[in-house]
């Protein structure tokens, strides 16, 4: 594969992001007038008596450019992943978005990856999709700190990071910083915004180390704070109460910089004025959702997650960062009409341009395990067929199990190039409507995607620990 002619494409999907996404997305069927190189033809030059080329010779193509193109995977040993790792490692940033929560493929990817990237291409920030502060406990174990991992997972918000094959990720981490200088150790840290309470707890944790006279005079007002969504009834948002908490909190941390950075560190009281930004953002995301406004929620929510990423990079020192979450928020693109609904994959591109590379997890068909809606007990979803106008469509027909496609490199065929341009659908999955199965979410693969790989028959994850709490 061509890692120079990846880069390129990566390079024009940024610099037209400027522009909206849709002007990328929305050219189905027409070319990029700047690439670099011309796409090598494969489709075989008709000779005489030759007749017009049916629907299934058509697909019959297609399917073998795209099996010259990939990289074949074995997920028992981890076969193929040294290649995945070196074409992923380009790019300081790399975003791991799965099309389903409930997938166990989709874990051992992860785990795979991520220990390829941090063992070989020195990569050495795994920031999850969980609130800022969430992951804490995790981080303590994998850096030494603390052997208690069953806690830790124990008290994680997101249900489906709760899995044997994410224990044992963090488990190789543990052993992999073993003897390692904390400047060299990998780190795991939790970028999101969304539940207020990880923060207001933080906080009250720091201020009762560094200050707490000052916790007694805001106690009354900040236990609101740190309880749990699902342990209230009603609740506001974005109250003047709530607000003049926030603007108290930060003149405190600014007033008294010295003396919080004597009783604790530097470091510590930096994260404590971040926890005060994501606390802020998480309020108004929770503002917006009970207003109805879903998108603008959405809006909120991963421009922060894409802004706590970029942060955790330089608070941490640490320049190459694998990011894990649901795909809605690592692809680029937007989820709403006019650019509204921005997703994280999106700002971070914005932001970086092609030091991000932004991966997806691709499902066939198979099952996947999700929360009842009522209950909170598990129960296994049929995915049903390939949805129709999606990858998954396709790759079915592909003679590999699981398999990575670098697009940019891939889409120098020109049969693989105009599948990718007349493709607006990704095929997913949500616990929220698991028994629907999986069906089209409007995204044109090769604009949101740098690469996939794909798992032809998923299995169903097996969620350890406790009962859920979050969908997600």
């Amino acid at each position: 594969m061509s890692r120079q002619r990846r880069l390129s494409r990566r390079q024009f999907v940024a610099a037209v992001s400027a522009a909206g996404i849709g002007a990328l997305a929305g050219c189905e069927g027409s070319t990029p007038t700047n690439r670099t190189a011309t796409p090598r033809s494969d489709t075989p030059t008709p000779s005489a008596g030759d007749s017009t080329p049916t629907p299934d010779d058509e697909a019959t193509s297609l399917v073998s450019s795209i099996e010259a193109e990939l990289v074949p995977l074995e997920l028992s040993d981890g076969d193929g992943l040294e290649s995945v790792a070196s074409t992923l490692a380009s790019a300081p940033i790399v975003g791991i978005g799965e099309n389903s929560h409930g997938i166990q493929e989709f874990k051992t990817l992860q785990k795979l990856i991520v220990k390829r990237l941090v063992a070989a291409e020195g990569y050495r920030l795994l920031a999850i999709e969980g609130t800022l502060g969430e992951f804490r406990p995790v981080n303590e174990y994998v850096t030494g700190v603390s052997d208690d991992l069953e806690s830790a997972l124990s008290g994680l918000e997101f249900y489906f990071w709760q899995t044997e094959a994410v224990r044992q990720l963090f488990e190789w981490l543990r052993s992999f910083n073993d003897g390692r200088p904390v400047d060299d150790q990998a780190v795991v840290y939790g970028y999101d915004t969304q539940f207020h309470d990880v923060n207001a707890t933080a906080l009250r944790s720091y201020f009762q180390q560094v200050d707490p006279d000052y916790l007694t005079e805001i106690q009354e007002r900040l236990k609101p704070l740190t309880q749990p969504l699902y342990e209230q009834e009603e609740a506001s948002y974005m109250t003047d109460a709530q607000t003049s908490l926030i603007s108290d909190l930060k003149d405190r941390l600014q007033s008294h910089e010295t003396a919080y950075v004597d009783a604790s560190s530097r470091s510590a009281w930096q994260l404590a004025r971040r926890h005060v930004w994501t606390l802020e953002r998480s309020l108004q995301f929770q503002q917006q959702l009970q207003a109805h406004k879903f998108t603008r929620g959405k809006t909120i929510r991963d421009e922060a997650m894409a802004e706590n990423v970029r942060w955790l990079r330089e608070w941490a020192d640490k320049d190459r960062a694998v990011v894990l979450g649901n795909s809605n928020h690592t692809m680029r693109g937007a989820s709403g009409s006019s650019g509204h609904g921005t997703r994280m994959g999106q700002h971070l591109t914005d932001a970086v341009g092609d030091e991000y590379y932004s991966l997806g997890l691709l499902f066939g068909s198979g099952q996947f395990r999700a929360p009842q809606s009522q209950t909170q007990s598990f129960s296994t979803y049929e995915l049903g067929d390939p949805t129709d106008g999606t990858p998954a469509a396709t790759l079915v027909d592909v003679q590999h199990s699981e398999f990575f496609l670098d697009l940019a490199s891939a889409r120098e065929r020109v049969r693989i190039d105009s599948w990718l341009e007349n493709t607006s659908s990704v095929q997913f999955s949500t616990p929220n409507a698991a028994d629907r199965g999986s069906g089209p979410l409007p995204a044109a693969p090769g604009t949101v995607y740098d690469g996939v790989v794909f798992v032809q028959t998923a299995s169903p994850s097996s969620f350890e620990y406790r009962k859920p709490t979050h969908n997600g």
